[in-house]
């Protein structure tokens, strides 16, 4: 007959390395931004509206990647806009209500600050207000 042989599996000399259990990760408690950079994002279309405290921020990326050809700057009496055209013959125009002071600036951000480059005398709007 046969023998049999065992089939137990050898012990290593050395202890095998405990390998410890991933723990829970920890949650970072979440930090909150002062009322002041706390915003409200609206999409419409390819539109967003960013509401801050006081102020808001609109975003036309339908405008993104168009290759300008001008941008004009009418006022007349109680109308004012800016037109906005591009190389596609298509435009975008901002109309403004009166009594307004129009800054203007042209600046170079490539560095990630802000460098002037021109800026243009101030524009007031016009009235129809006859002076007396």
């Amino acid at each position: 007959m046969a023998a049999i042989e065992s089939k137990r599996s050898v012990s290593l000399a050395q202890p095998r390395a405990r390998q410890p259990r991933n723990p829970k990760p920890l949650r970072k408690k979440r930090e909150t931004l002062p009322a002041s950079l706390r915003s409200t994002v609206t999409q419409r279309g390819k539109t967003t509206v960013r509401r801050f405290p006081g102020r808001t921020f609109h975003r036309f990326e339908e405008a993104k990647g168009k290759a300008l050809d001008y941008i004009e700057f009418f006022t007349m009496g109680e109308f004012h806009c800016f037109d906005v055209a591009f190389e596609d013959k298509t435009a975008m125009q901002f109309v403004i209500e009166p009594t307004f002071t129009l800054e203007t600036d042209y600046a170079d951000w490539k560095t990630g600050d802000w460098r002037p480059i021109k800026k243009w005398p101030l524009i007031h709007s016009q009235t129809n207000r006859v002076k007396g």
